[in-house]
């Protein structure tokens, strides 16, 4: 198995998880606001999901393009997981985290998207807290990191390489 297949199989997973959240969570709150007679906030929501699931759907459909852009290999196809050094397979490991922390990372913001949306939108709900500004500041640095995880983590084993043995890999 190559090393893009790998990260690919990460792709696919992150696909998955996010057509699941969007489904599940999609369905329950738009009836919520549906309840709720604010028609026009559900359709806003609803279109939001939506586009999570076209996006889950095209992580499906291409994920060995998008595993190469994570993982940037000079010659796709080239290495085998056999031949394949430890920082090497760091990359995979990180770039395979940061998928993981992707997905609660975006459902964190389209959560907290509709929070502000409904709160700007609706004079009857109060207005947002301190707590929730807070943690909708938690999940813009949580992005960041993650982010930092899938576009450096090259960066990041040779770091760790560097501090334990001393040497870059």
């Amino acid at each position: 198995m190559k090393l893009e297949h790998i990260v690919a199989l990460a792709v696919r997973l992150f696909a998955i998880a996010l057509a699941l959240y969007a489904l599940r969570d999609g369905v329950s709150f738009f009836t919520f606001f549906l309840e709720q007679e604010r028609e026009s906030i559900s359709y806003y929501y609803a279109s939001g999901m939506l586009l999570l699931v076209v996006l889950a759907i095209i992580l499906w459909m291409f994920p060995l393009t998008i595993a190469r852009g994570i993982v940037k290999f000079r010659e796709p196809g080239e290495t085998e997981l056999s031949s394949a050094s430890d920082n090497r397979i760091q990359v995979i490991g990180f770039s395979i985290l940061g998928l993981f922390l992707l997905f609660h990372v975006i459902s964190d913001i389209t959560y907290w998207s509709v929070i502000w949306f409904v709160s700007q939108r609706s004079t009857s709900i109060p207005e947002l807290t301190l707590d929730q500004i807070a943690q909708m500041v938690a999940t813009a640095i949580e992005l960041v990191f993650v982010l930092f995880l899938l576009f450096g983590a090259r960066g990041i084993s040779k770091f760790l390489h560097k501090w334990r043995y001393g040497t870059d890999a």
